[in-house]
């Protein structure tokens, strides 16, 4: 279906499970509908202060989350239209390509050079105080979401944490577990490139850090 993808560099592999709802008699479940279901249990099982939101896929996701919200306002006597289908997503200001966006790197140097992140929006996130652990930053700044997968700038963002009192317990600890997680995905497709990548990558670590 997609000869280019021969040769394509796998960076990461990683499986999750998608709920399908089925209503009514079981039967062929190819047929099962790809749409999500939204369930009023106290409508459905008298149930009081229970909802289901189910199914769906990553594009209806942000849908979902707006239905479910209405269903719970409704429930709640609020009235309040949503927003989210007309407020873009933080960060969507930011230059585009990767051109602009080198352009856009200021002097005090980026964490991840992957994707470009740079030390000053990191920081101007923590400091609002919304992110609780190390995967909502990196989900929030896409920071070791490049080829390197985080080898080159985790250990930098957790020096930033460290200057901001935010890492709790030990640092090591804390490094050790973001690597062993990410080693799950990247074995298996741990050949060419990627494989000379994650040597000197494991060098780096048990030579250098000692870890």
């Amino acid at each position: 279906m997609i000869p280019a993808i021969e040769g394509c560099r796998f960076i990461r592999a990683y499986a999750g499970i998608r709920p399908l709802f089925q209503s009514g008699e079981k039967g062929d479940d190819r047929a099962i509908s790809r749409g999500y279901a939204l369930i009023d249990h106290e409508k459905r099982d008298g149930i009081k202060n229970l909802i289901t939101i189910t199914g769906g896929k990553l594009a209806t996701y942000r849908l979902m989350a707006e239905k479910s919200t209405d269903l719970l306002c409704q429930k709640m006597g609020i009235r309040v239209s949503c927003t989210t289908h007309l407020k873009p997503l933080p960060g969507a200001e930011k230059p585009s390509g990767f051109k602009n966006r080198l352009a856009a790197i200021g002097q005090e140097g980026t964490l991840c050079d992957c994707e470009l992140v740079q030390k000053a929006e990191v920081e101007a996130v923590l400091k609002e105080g919304k992110l609780k652990n190390l995967q909502d930053t990196l989900h929030r700044t896409r920071l070791a979401k490049g080829t390197c997968q985080g080898a080159f700038c985790v250990y930098r963002l957790l020096g930033v944490w460290h200057d901001l009192g935010m890492v709790k317990g030990d640092s090591n600890k804390v490094l050790k577990g973001f690597l062993e997680e990410r080693w799950k995905g990247i074995r298996p497709v741990l050949w060419g490139s990627a494989l000379k990548e994650q040597e000197l990558i494991e060098g780096i670590y048990k030579g250098i850090f000692n870890l």
